[in-house]
């Protein structure tokens, strides 16, 4: 079985969903925190998170970049649903959709009062238009509060992640929690009730619980 290591700042902003598929996974994995700026140079294009799996025999396997170590992961331990080339895609359609308001989430937290101006109503706008997107898809799949079949796939896991993150985004940045409120996007909390009280999301929920206000974004 290899072993992995998630390297990446203190606190670990952004890394919950990774943190999520370990957890779903039963997946046991460490956090190693370079020095920053003097290790920068050591890692994948200068950035963080980046995962390091070695494996019984000493080789590692070296990834940066969010999206494709979930992408790696949810491949790797079977959370894809199937593996047609049309479920890999579509799931990464959706991903992409939610990492886009992650993206105007942390624009809206570093920018001016001026900037925030700006980027409060496109987030509303476009989390608007990807709560339309992703309720029509979970109606087509039954309303079963999962996005693909009956089983917790790795759509259901991030959509928990990005909700649990939502809790604390609130705290600086209006309205973010609104547009995801239950008569807004009823059959999205259906997914986030339905796989947040799945034993193998337990260690996730109660750890992010735990965490301090300053790393659960």
């Amino acid at each position: 079985m290899s072993t992995f290591t998630l390297r990446n700042h203190v606190p670990p902003a952004r890394v919950e969903t990774i943190e999520a598929i370990f957890c779903y996974a039963g997946i046991n994995w460490k956090l190693e925190v370079p020095q920053w700026p003097e290790e920068q140079e050591n890692q994948p294009a200068g950035k963080l998170p980046v995962l390091v799996e070695t494996t019984v025999g000493g080789n590692q396997f070296v990834l940066s970049e969010i999206l494709a170590i979930e992408a790696y992961l949810a491949k790797k331990f079977d959370l894809y649903g199937s593996d047609t080339p049309e479920m890999i895609a579509r799931q990464a359609e959706l991903r992409i959709q939610i990492n886009d308001l992650y993206e105007l989430i942390i624009m809206y937290k570093i920018g001016n009062e001026e900037e925030r101006k700006v980027v409060l109503p496109k987030f509303v706008s476009t989390a608007s238009a990807v709560v339309k997107y992703h309720e029509k898809i979970l109606e087509g799949n039954g309303s079963n509060g999962h996005y693909f079949g009956n089983e917790t796939t790795y759509l259901d896991i991030i959509l928990v992640a990005f909700f649990c993150a939502l809790n604390n985004i609130a705290a600086f940045m209006p309205q973010s929690e609104d547009v995801f409120s239950q008569s807004k996007a009823p059959l999205m909390n259906k997914v986030f009730d339905t796989v947040s009280k799945d034993t193998k999301m337990t260690e996730f929920m109660a750890s992010f619980d735990k965490k301090p206000a300053a790393e659960k974004s």
